[in-house]
């Protein structure tokens, strides 16, 4: 099976936008939320779609991409769904197995975990999605990970499901063996630091935030 990678770029600030372009360079489509079209036009690439309310966009911007004859999706503000999840609807709707979210990180701590949380949906319908900003990469898993890095790089592993079972953690400087992790316990998998450049993390059921972030 083909994988098709897409980008989706949502609304909260970007302040250094070197970490966007491997992303927006090896993706196959790009979607922008509503004020995520501030990002676009920084990064100086044009969307495939457009989507949202507008209500946190600026004019300028907004009319800058009207003129470019892309298709422009629009809701109304009350909804019950937010931006982000319709550019995610959008791109299932066109067949994405590989995708980023950008702009979903930000000072709206409610948006930021509710966008955290939209990883389970992409997981279950067989989705890779990663929640990224300058400092944070967010995956949610339900099987083995292999990850590569550098030594000292800062790795948390935190349950979603009420329980993760037997988490054994392979190449870092704190490692677990077939260690279960419930939600409402010790938060003992916090900033965990690669000790070799490849990290095996094993879990046997649950779902598993892994996130990998730096200072």
């Amino acid at each position: 099976m083909n994988k098709m990678k897409a980008v989706i770029f949502a609304g909260a600030k970007i302040l250094d936008y070197e970490f966007c372009k491997e992303y927006v360079d090896n993706a196959e489509l790009l979607i922008c939320c509503d004020a995520g079209m501030h990002h676009a036009k920084a990064l100086g690439v044009t969307p495939d779609y457009i989507v949202g309310d507008f209500d946190s966009v600026s004019q300028e911007v907004l009319e800058y991409y009207k003129g470019k004859n892309i298709p422009f999706l629009q809701f109304p503000t009350k909804k019950d769904q937010t931006d982000m999840q319709i550019g995610i609807h959008l791109a299932l709707e066109k067949g994405v197995t590989d995708l980023v979210l950008l702009g979903g990180i930000g000072n709206r701590f409610d948006h930021t975990l509710a966008n955290a949380h939209l990883l389970l949906g992409l997981l279950k319908k067989g989705v890779r999605a990663r929640l990224v900003d300058e400092n944070n990469c967010v995956e949610l898993v339900d099987k083995p990970i292999t990850i590569h890095g550098n030594i000292g790089d800062l790795v948390s592993t935190i349950p979603l499901s009420m329980m993760v079972k037997g988490i054994t953690l392979t190449g870092f400087a704190y490692p677990l063996t077939d260690r279960d992790l419930a939600l409402d316990d010790e938060m003992v998998a916090v900033s965990n630091v690669l000790a070799k450049e490849e990290g095996i993390i094993e879990f046997t059921e649950g779902y598993l935030f892994v996130i990998r972030s730096k200072d």
